[in-house]
């Protein structure tokens, strides 16, 4: 049996009011290989945007590898995470933008 290498419990995000992910649970394991399938605007960049800390989700967990993403444990509390922590958390992440035209000079 393959340990879990992402695992996401409860997670939502809204954006004006306009609810995009509402409770998504998932769990990959190490070696797999995973697809998220939908059609546009229906939020798959949005999920792996809140993995990576490129957006913050408004409720929900996201573990690495056994890491939370973007919280820290103080006791029985989370709370959000320093700066540090997350830049150290993006390092550990790779991620391929949809589209790839960043440099304007290419």
């Amino acid at each position: 049996m393959s340990a879990t290498m992402v695992e996401i419990r409860g997670l939502q995000k809204s954006f004006h009011g306009h609810t995009v992910l509402k409770d998504i649970s998932l769990t990959v394991e190490s070696g797999s290989v995973t697809c998220l399938l939908g059609p546009s605007g229906s939020g798959k960049t949005t999920l792996l945007r809140c993995v990576n800390r490129l957006e913050v989700a408004d409720a929900g967990i996201i573990m690495i590898d056994g890491e939370l993403v973007g919280a820290e444990r103080r006791g029985s509390r989370l709370i959000a995470a320093s700066p540090k922590a997350i830049a150290h958390s993006r390092q550990l992440t790779g991620m391929v933008f949809q589209r790839f035209n960043l440099f304007p000079h290419r």
